[in-house]
Order: C-alpha cells, then sequence, then structure tokens
C-alpha cells in the first residue's frame, strides 16, 4: 500500500492487500520498537509503563496469541476431528479485552480514574476501607493492563 494513500479501515481493503499488510506485519524485524515509538507519538502525554502495556498487548503478544488462534482454525479446517484449542481463544480474548479497557485509558487516561476516584471518595465517606482498597487494586490492574475478560457463561 502506498504511503501517501490515506489509512482505510481493514474492511475497505482487498483480501490480497489484507494479507500483504499481515505479511509486513510478522515479517517486521523491530515491531516492538517501532511500536513503542508509534504509541508514543501518538499518545505524547501517556506515561512510559501505560505505553509498554499497550505494546505489549498489541505488538509483543497479541500478535503471536492472533497467529496462533487463526493456525488453530486453520488446523480444524484440514482435520475436523482437531479439537479447536480453547487456551488459544481465551490468550486471544485476553490481549483483546486489555486492549480494549485500556485504550480507553490511553489517550488521557482519565476517564476511568475519574470515575474510580469519585467512587472511593463516597467510600471513604462511608468508612468502607475494603471497598476502597479493592477499587484501589482495580485501578492498579486497568494502569497495568492484565485484566481477564468477563465470564460469558
Amino acid at each position: 500500500m502506498p504511503e501517501s494513500a490515506e489509512p482505510q479501515s481493514p474492511k475497505q481493503l482487498s483480501r490480497e492487500q489484507r494479507w500483504e499488510i499481515v505479511k509486513a506485519l510478522l515479517q517486521r524485524a523491530e515491531a516492538k520498537t517501532d511500536a513503542t515509538q508509534a504509541f508514543r507519538d501518538a499518545y505524547p502525554n501517556a506515561p512510559e509503563e501505560m505505553l509498554r502495556t499497550a505494546v505489549f498487548h498489541t505488538y509483543v503478544d497479541g500478535v503471536g496469541a492472533v497467529l496462533d488462534w487463526l493456525v488453530d482454525l486453520e488446523l480444524f479446517l484440514e482435520k475436523p476431528n482437531h479439537r479447536l484449542d480453547l487456551g488459544a481463544t481465551f490468550h486471544v480474548l485476553y490481549h483483546l479485552y486489555n486492549w480494549y479497557q485500556f485504550q480507553a485509558l490511553l489517550p488521557e487516561g482519565r476517564a476511568g480514574v475519574l470515575e474510580r476516584l469519585k467512587e472511593m471518595k463516597e467510600l471513604l465517606a462511608d468508612g468502607d476501607t475494603n471497598a476502597i482498597l479493592a477499587t484501589v487494586e482495580e485501578l492498579e490492574s486497568m494502569f497495568e493492563g492484565s485484566r481477564n475478560y468477563p465470564d460469558f457463561q
């Protein structure tokens, strides 16, 4: 894809164009470094710890998780007695969920944090120290980007 072209939604690209972009990503020798710089450029106000977490869930471990899931899907098509690996699915969901949660914090890190701080003030007024501690731990989890997706069962 020419560099002068406007960024497009993947759905607007042909299957061949998408495949070429995926190959380019998988062949990128310095994906982690490139991603770190891209996130730093896109979110100049984000702390380094947040940027590292974003890079991890997308370009460090996220790409491998998606690749494993796609391989598992193809193995099933080749041999229908192959059981799809729920671990591969969980791994993709883990990174997607954390990216989804984290993306809301990256631009300015405010919305979810302000909500939790308001909640903590109310809990403090009620004297509920256990709930305050739980809310602090939830905030830490949000910033670390290591939350498990909800159980949909």
